[in-house]
């Protein structure tokens, strides 16, 4: 992995943190849409007239978003009518670096179990701890020489 690599992972790293707090955050029952719309007190009508929309397309939007087909478009209608920000991330498990050394650890595990197999068969297999040690030298190794195919496996 370049350098630059290294540095786009950790910007981005940085910059995706404070949605961290909220990722884990389920959304209310009928969508935030109807939820903020619930709480400040406004009417279908209300949110329509300041979207420029029909009431039909509002009702329609805020049912997609609880089903999770509405188009962000449509919901940055609703917010902008409801005088809020609507918010849009990918969060991560853990960081960007995590998510690249589970799965440089899923191709080395799946690398030396193969050879272990073969040398298994031959007599020739090696303890947990060898094998668990090869794997974190080739996780360190992919990490490093990350290729083209590495989303591939």
């Amino acid at each position: 992995m370049s350098r630059l690599d290294d540095l786009r992972i950790r910007q981005l790293d940085a910059a995706l943190a404070p949605f961290q707090s909220v990722s884990d955050r389920s959304p209310p029952r009928g969508g935030w849409a109807k939820a903020v719309r619930s709480a400040l007190g406004m009417s279908l009508r209300q949110v329509a007239e300041r979207a420029g929309l029909s009431k039909t397309t509002v009702k329609s939007a805020e049912a997609n978003e609880a089903r999770g087909t509405v188009q962000l478009s449509s919901l940055q209608a609703l917010a902008d009518a409801m005088d809020c920000d609507l918010v849009y991330a990918l969060v991560p498990r853990g960081s960007l670096g995590e998510v690249m050394e589970r799965q440089a650890e899923r191709i080395a595990e799946r690398l030396v179990r193969r050879v272990s197999e073969s040398m298994e068969l031959e007599e020739q297999g090696v303890d947990m701890t060898d094998r668990r040690r090869q794997v974190q030298e080739l996780k360190a190794d992919i990490l490093r020489d990350r290729r083209r195919d590495f989303w591939d496996v």
